[in-house]
């Protein structure tokens, strides 16, 4: 073999031993602060190898725009004066017997008696927050009636509201030699009085003298 063969022979060679260090340094991630072989890069700042983050927050967000409002006022206005006996009640301390339409400042009047007190609780239309109060003796004949009602103003207005349907209007404790409760709703905004009975429960319908 001639020497000027061997040498076309040698640098082919070289390369290839050239190359194939080259390939496998490239092939061995550690130098350049690669992941090691078989396992996978997780780019910076992605969560879900944890399961946290973005992915949570995300239902957090969810969850939040899909609950509905405990705050929300109800629409209805039998609901609105039912919340706003139970604002009044709560602010007061005590039991409700009589309430009033929010037809004349646009806020329901809610007597609560507590003790020997009446306390009138201004409560806003959609019954969920105190306007304001005014303290006043409590009528002796009222707290009787109180003291001997086993149903109470709220399940008198729901058990007329049941049977005669429409809209409450107002309600109060009431004695005509027996203690009932007045309840008045408005049916196709027709006013109509109820009597219930406050130790029985039982719903008649008032009747006109004439």
């Amino acid at each position: 073999m001639s020497n000027r063969t061997a040498r076309r022979l040698a640098v082919p060679a070289a390369l290839a031993v050239t190359l194939g260090l080259t390939l496998t340094a490239c092939a061995d991630g550690s130098d350049d602060g690669g992941a090691p072989a078989g396992e996978t890069a997780t780019p910076a700042g992605d969560d879900t190898a944890t399961g946290t983050g973005t992915d949570d927050a995300a239902d957090d967000a969810t969850e939040g725009a899909s609950s509905p409002s405990a705050s929300a006022p109800p629409e209805h206005r039998t609901a609105a004066g039912l919340l706003a006996i139970a604002t009044a009640e709560k602010k007061a301390g005590g039991t409700a017997f009589a309430i009033d339409d929010p037809d004349r400042d646009n806020t329901w009047e809610v007597d609560v008696a507590t003790g020997t007190i009446s306390v009138e609780v201004e409560v806003s239309a959609d019954g969920t927050e105190v306007v304001g109060t005014q303290d006043d003796d409590l009528d002796a004949d009222d707290r009787r009636a109180l003291d001997a009602a086993t149903f109470s103003i709220t399940q008198a207005i729901e058990r007329t509201v049941a049977k005669a349907g429409g809209e409450l209007d107002d309600a109060e404790l009431d004695d005509d030699g027996r203690y009932h409760w007045s309840v008045t709703v408005l049916v196709d905004g027709v006013e109509t009085d109820y009597r219930v009975g406050a130790q029985d429960g039982k719903v008649v319908q008032e009747r006109d003298d004439d």
